[in-house]
């Protein structure tokens, strides 16, 4: 008896997070040349310790899943691929401090937040 698509098993959670794993590897290392001779391009080879670059690498894999199931891979790379890539290799992108290798926790004691918040009041609402 062949199994079928209700029946097929839910991947665990570290199946989810291997599988995103090796998408971001494959995807950049198949895909992506981000190096240019202007410099103006990073990438940091420990991606996985950028929160906004595994957001925003994480939001890309669901929407590429989501698109190679529709057959709208094209419109995955216009609207997404190219939107997310201007961003994530960036001179003031995530890998911004990379440029000579990994820095981000290293610099952890003199770390300041680009952008501060302030607690939200308990009875605000949108």
């Amino acid at each position: 008896m062949s199994e079928t698509a209700s029946e097929t098993p839910e991947l665990s959670e570290q199946d989810l997070i291997d599988n995103f794993v090796d998408w971001v590897e494959a995807f950049i290392h198949d895909i992506e040349a981000v190096t240019d001779d202007e410099n103006t391009r990073y990438w940091c080879p420990q991606w996985w310790n950028h929160p906004e670059a595994v957001t925003r690498l994480r939001a890309l894999y669901e929407e590429y899943v989501r698109a190679e199931d529709e057959n709208t891979l094209s419109g995955w790379f216009v609207y997404h691929w190219d939107a997310h890539s201007r961003t994530l290799f960036s001179p003031t992108g995530p890998f911004e401090l990379c440029r000579e290798g990994h820095h981000f926790f290293n610099r952890q004691e003199t770390y300041t937040p680009r952008l501060v918040t302030e607690a939200v009041p308990k009875d605000w609402a949108p």
